[in-house]
């Protein structure tokens, strides 16, 4: 592969603005063609000029109605999956996903903050952000924390008058826009006897071991895969663990940041809010959208039940 003097030139600025921003150590090897990994969430000590994003509220109905966010716009990830059985949690397709979001005036390049419900929701800031990554919105993140960190920390920052320590115009490098953060469900099951991808089960370890609470059609997990219920990545306070609390929590389950990771959940929802996090760490992690709701409906497809 020839590399251009101003290719280079670019990867030395971008690797600059990473040290500024959000250092992350190497992980993974990257798939050909594909730029450095943006975060996909944020936290309330980010310095970036919130007042430049679109707010996309996604908290339940009730917590809208309780605690408005003026000028938001209001969408939920069901509106951007499909629901009919067995396909139940597939995203959408990709041109369906993308009219639904330019129908709220939203465009690729716009910078979109997600708000969720954050512990007492499901993940489902995790899965819009996925969703429109997905779509090629690059420019799309949650924040940690959800509405609790907007209402006490955005809104007052956002208000105050100093000054921005960075561009409003500053954007994060765009990912490449063939670049699928998913996976589906036929080259999973081709991986299985190889072991190519760890898998990390990311509902509660009642469904690990064989209940179905939420529709599944046969309980149990997918064979190999490692109980990591996805609330166990928040601390104490409801924010996301830091990088070494996680990488430490997925080192004891026997995980290695080298190797690619497919997480799956009932229909694709919290799982891919873990995907984001191990993304946003450095791990090459898979959102498994059709999840339970698409495996466990096929009965020639394995599954195990216990620890």
């Amino acid at each position: 592969m020839k590399v251009f003097c101003g290719y280079g030139i670019y990867l030395f600025s971008l690797s600059l603005f990473w040290a500024f921003w959000l250092p992350l150590s190497a992980g993974p090897k990257a798939q050909s063609g594909e730029t450095q990994e943006t975060p996909w969430f944020l936290s309330k000590e980010s310095s970036l000029p919130f007042t430049q994003f679109t707010i996309l509220d996604v908290r339940s109905s009730l917590q809208r109605w309780k605690n408005k966010v003026p000028g938001s716009k209001v969408i939920s990830w069901e509106e951007l999956s499909r629901t009919d059985a067995p396909h139940k949690g597939e995203l959408l397709e990709l041109k369906l996903v993308r009219k639904r979001i330019y129908d709220l005036g939203i465009k690729e390049n716009d910078s979109i903050l997600v708000l969720g419900d954050g512990t007492g929701g499901w993940g489902e800031e995790g899965r819009i952000v996925w969703s429109l990554r997905e779509a090629g919105f690059s420019q799309a993140f949650w924040l940690d924390g959800g509405f609790e960190t907007f209402e006490k920390e955005i809104q007052k920052k956002t208000n105050s008058k100093s000054e921005s320590n960075i561009s409003s115009t500053t954007k994060f490098p765009k990912p490449n826009s063939n670049l699928s953060y998913g996976i589906q469900k036929e080259e999973l099951v081709k991986s299985l006897p190889s072991k190519e991808y760890q898998i990390l089960d990311t509902r509660e370890p009642r469904e690990y071991i064989g209940a179905t609470p939420y529709g599944e059609s046969r309980g149990g997990h997918i064979p190999g895969a490692k109980s990591a219920f996805y609330q166990e990545l928040f601390d104490a306070k409801g924010r996301i663990k830091s990088k070494a609390e996680v990488e430490l929590y997925l080192k004891r389950l026997g995980i290695q940041k080298e190797k690619p990771i497919v997480a799956y959940c009932t229909g694709g929802v919290r799982s891919a809010f873990v995907v984001g996090i191990l993304r946003t760490y450095g791990y090459n992690a898979y959102n498994y959208a059709g999840s339970m709701w698409e495996w466990s409906h096929d009965p020639k497809l394995p599954l195990e039940t216990g620890n």
